[in-house]
């Protein structure tokens, strides 16, 4: 009698305990995931990735992106177009990939780039390309005529004869260009300017100057770019009559010196020329510092992979998910589904431990 009491005691215990024991997997994950939820992970889950990361992401989307297929059919619409800058750029992006054009569409490059190299063709154009960047007809000639003539202190001095002239002539100055080249002569030293000025910022100041004039610079960008420059000080400054922060809100410089200095980067890591093209994707201040971050990671190929890939693409490489946004998912994910075996084998129990008594009794 006493055995029967205590194994009847022991029956609701060992019930209790099984089914303790059976859900504590799943209310240790719910603790968890509560216990990383209260941390808010989802509040910032992207975080900045490490070069090493930005560069495999960009490489796996090239893979995905230029097949034999796709360097075919773009090289065919290049050649047919005449534009031999866009035909070097997938060339070049088809090489890294181990990919060569074919033999037909490499006779017509070839014949492309003899066409554009004919110095007879392109000398007329040339000076008129220097004394106006904004007339050059493609980024090649930019680069062999205007680039060269804008990075010296003449180009600056160029953009405020222009000035000058529409002044003269009452025309509306273009503010933002002379404001650059003022800038410009100051980071040359061929003015006397802000303190702390250096080189870099002539190499970002003409990089936006040139920009501008080839209609590159987004309107963002222009908006945040002004400095309050006065034209009609313009001459008295170049005397040395009127200082510079008469002639510019020079607290607005700090701003300018930020961007310039992150677009000074972009043309180190590439080109000058590439860095002008590379304008067209840069909407604000945060653009230009993640298109230097971009140029650090992939250098002379910067502005191919934007060609190939756009702007979001190339910039959703610079965030990854945080590890801790990742664990947190998979542990609700964890939880869910330990929810649903659970929850299917309770469902599964009610339905077929009868049947299973019934054969049993039968048997």
């Amino acid at each position: 009698m006493p055995k029967r009491q205590s194994s009847r005691r022991r029956g609701p215990v060992r019930a209790v305990l099984r089914a303790a024991l059976g859900a504590a997997p799943f209310l240790a994950t719910v603790a968890l995931m509560l216990w990383a939820l209260s941390h808010n992970p989802f509040a910032h889950p992207f975080v900045a990735a490490t070069n090493t990361q930005v560069q495999r992401a960009i490489e796996r989307a090239l893979a995905l992106q230029v097949t034999p297929e796709w360097v075919a059919q773009e090289l065919d619409l290049a050649l047919g177009a005449g534009d031999l800058d866009r035909v070097e750029t997938l060339v070049l992006i088809a090489q890294d990939q181990g990919l060569a054009p074919a033999a037909d569409q490499q006779a017509r490059i070839e014949a492309l780039t003899a066409e554009h190299s004919d110095i007879g063709t392109t000398a007329g154009i040339c000076v008129a390309c220097m004394a106006d960047i904004g007339t050059c007809q493609s980024p090649r000639l930019m680069a062999a005529c205007g680039i060269p003539f804008e990075l010296t202190p003449l180009g600056d001095v160029n953009a405020l004869r222009r000035a000058g002239m529409a002044m003269w002539a009452g025309d509306e100055v273009d503010r933002l260009d002379a404001t650059l080249a003022v800038v410009g002569l100051a980071a040359t030293g061929a003015v006397v300017a802000t303190g702390g000025t250096s080189i870099t910022i002539k190499a970002g100041t003409t990089l936006l100057r040139m920009g501008h004039r080839l209609k590159r610079v987004k309107p963002g960008l222009l908006q945040m770019l002004n400095i309050g420059l006065k034209p009609s000080l313009i001459g008295p400054w170049l005397l040395g009559r009127v200082p510079t922060g008469a002639l510019v809100d020079t607290a607005r410089l700090d701003r300018l010196q930020k961007v310039t200095g992150d677009l000074s980067r972009v043309v180190r890591n590439t080109s000058m020329t590439d860095s002008v093209l590379l304008l067209n994707h840069v909407d604000d201040a945060a653009d230009a510092a993640r298109l230097a971050r971009v140029s650090d990671v992939t250098g002379t190929r910067t502005q191919a992979t934007f060609d190939i890939l756009g702007k979001q693409r190339v910039f959703r490489a610079l965030v990854r998910l945080s590890d801790a946004a990742l664990a947190t998912a998979a542990i609700i994910y964890a939880a869910i589904l330990q929810l649903v075996l659970s929850v299917a084998g309770w469902i599964g129990n009610m339905i077929f431990r009868p049947a299973v008594k019934t054969l049993a009794h039968r048997v």
